[in-house]
């Protein structure tokens, strides 16, 4: 179980996991230029977030380009963000 998502922590994987938001094959997650862009953040910013979610749901063992996909997985499928939401 993980626990629930800091409100900030909800802006940046909103964004995130927007590219998916029509169940497309080949969709990726947001760039954190992307999600920076979007929430008026530094991309540094961004990244801090990330690192922190990546040990939240416990996938910063995993190699960099699978984190991202992993954490919008792991999102979507615990209900954390819907698709309505995106």
């Amino acid at each position: 179980t993980v626990a629930p998502l800091s409100p900030t922590q909800g802006q940046i994987v909103t964004p995130l996991c927007r590219p998916y938001k029509h169940d497309e094959p080949y969709a990726t997650p947001a760039s954190n230029q992307q999600i920076a862009d979007e929430l008026f953040l530094s991309v540094d910013a961004v990244k801090t977030h990330l690192r922190t979610l990546f040990q939240k749901f416990q996938i910063e063992d995993l190699p960099q380009n699978q984190k991202r996909v992993k954490l919008v997985e792991r999102v979507l499928g615990l209900g954390l963000v819907s698709r309505r939401d995106l």
